[in-house]
């Protein structure tokens, strides 16, 4: 993300912790809607998907709760890239001893260890002067090298009425969001069925499957083989 891009972003989030405080507006949701995110983003996940979750553009550290409340034992990383938030999520879930949150741009955050899962919900959603497109393909190629199992985001859809559309936010095409999963992957989900205005995009690292049952190796275990295919983005 380019530097006015971040200090944008900062100055925006900024105002609303002033105006608003500890509240699902700070973050620019609606409480209710969150919820159906936070579940969607974990639909057709298995256990070992998600162990760990790196969660990018944490806010207050809410899919932490979320998880909590469905009784997930894992380690949690919440990312931030505006401290004020960072600070109020670190605070609220201090007595969490599997999780942590780190200050850092998403492009700019490094770990020694890699965990199962990357998670980036709103990070794409407003307009940027440098191209979107190009900004969600690093970020994505990002969450890909610091993950081992899946990489989940979403985004505002072209599908939005025009009359619902703000020039502040990008509204992302899902055939392009495609083209872009699939030249990390071949088992990429496009979810659309949640909400009708906008879109998650999933992207596994496993998708071996066997050429004598072309089924993706999770979902046919004795077909589980190791293919000759070398990602574009692994070379």
């Amino acid at each position: 993300m380019r530097e006015q891009d971040r200090v944008e972003a900062k100055r925006r989030y900024r105002e609303r912790w002033l105006q608003y405080g500890y509240d699902p507006q700070t973050l620019g949701w609606k409480k209710d809607c969150q919820t159906v995110r936070f579940a969607a983003a974990f639909e057709g996940l298995r256990e070992e998907d998600c162990g760990s979750v790196l969660d990018f553009g944490c806010g207050f550290g809410d899919l932490l709760a979320f998880l909590r409340s469905k009784r997930w034992q894992g380690y949690y990383t919440g990312v931030e890239l505006v401290e004020e938030l960072m600070v109020e999520a670190a605070k609220r879930h201090s007595t969490d001893t599997r999780a942590s949150f780190v200050y850092s741009d998403l492009e700019d955050f490094s770990s020694t260890e890699k965990a199962s899962m990357a998670v980036a919900i709103g990070v794409f959603n407003h307009r940027l002067h440098q191209d979107n497109i190009e900004f969600a393909r690093s970020a994505i190629r990002r969450m890909w090298e610091a993950t081992t199992n899946v990489v989940v985001c979403d985004f505002l859809s072209t599908s939005s009425d025009l009359d619902r559309r703000r020039d502040d936010l990008f509204y992302a095409d899902p055939k392009q969001l495609f083209e872009i999963a699939t030249s990390f992957s071949r088992r990429v989900v496009i979810h659309h069925a949640y909400m009708p205005f906008e879109f998650q995009v999933k992207i596994w690292h496993d998708d071996s499957f066997s050429a004598s049952a072309p089924v993706f190796a999770p979902y046919f275990p004795l077909a589980r083989v190791q293919t000759n295919r070398k990602s574009k983005n692994n070379s």
